[in-house]
C-alpha cells in the first residue's frame, strides 16, 4: 500500500498520533495489511503484531496472524490498520479492531487520500479525539477507544455483545 517514498514520513505520523494518544511504553500494536509498514513500526521500538498479510508476506514475517480472533479483548495499545476508507466491510474491520485495543488505546487508519471518508468512518465507528496527518497522498487518520459506554449498555443487555 506504501511505496518506500511515503513509508519513513507514514511511520512517523503514525508515532505521533501513538505519542499523542498516550500510549506511553505500551507500544503494542496489531499492524493489519501491511507487512513493510509493520517491519518498519517494529524498527521503531514498538512491538509488533502482523495481522492480515498476504499469504506471500506472512510466510517471510515471523508472528503473522491471518485474523485478529487470537488476540483477547482490550489486550493492544493500538490498531494500525491500512485502506479503510476504501473497503466495503469497514465497520465490521473497525469493530473487530476497536475490540482488541485497551480503553485510551488508539486506532490508527491510514489510507490514499480520502481524508473526510477516513473521518467519517473513525466517526461512526465510536472513535473520539481524531486527528488526521498528512503525508503526500497518504491520509493518517487516528482516533481514541473507548469501552466504557458499550461495557455499559453490555451489563444492562447481554445480547449488546452477541451482536
Amino acid at each position: 500500500m506504501l511505496g518506500g517514498l511515503f513509508l519513513a514520513p507514514a511511520v512517523t505520523a503514525i508515532s505521533e498520533a501513538l505519542a499523542s494518544a498516550g500510549t506511553g511504553a505500551d507500544r503494542r500494536l496489531a499492524v493489519i495489511g501491511d507487512a513493510k509498514l509493520a517491519a518498519a513500526l517494529a524498527a521503531a521500538k514498538c512491538d509488533v503484531v502482523p495481522v492480515g498479510l498476504s499469504i506471500r508476506a506472512a510466510k517471510k514475517v515471523a508472528g503473522a496472524l491471518p485474523d485478529l480472533s487470537t488476540i483477547d479483548d482490550y489486550s493492544l495499545a493500538g490498531v494500525v490498520g491500512v485502506d479503510i476508507a476504501t473497503d466495503d466491510g469497514w465497520q465490521v474491520a473497525l469493530r473487530e479492531w476497536s475490540r482488541v485495543v485497551r480503553d485510551g488505546g488508539v486506532v490508527v487508519l491510514v489510507d490514499k487520500g480520502n481524508a473526510p471518508e477516513a473521518s467519517r468512518r473513525a466517526l461512526c465507528a465510536g472513535l473520539s479525539e481524531l486527528e488526521q496527518r498528512r503525508v503526500g497522498r497518504v491520509v493518517v487518520t487516528s482516533g481514541l477507544v473507548t469501552h466504557f459506554v458499550g461495557d455499559a449498555v453490555a451489563a444492562v443487555d447481554p445480547v449488546y455483545r452477541q451482536s
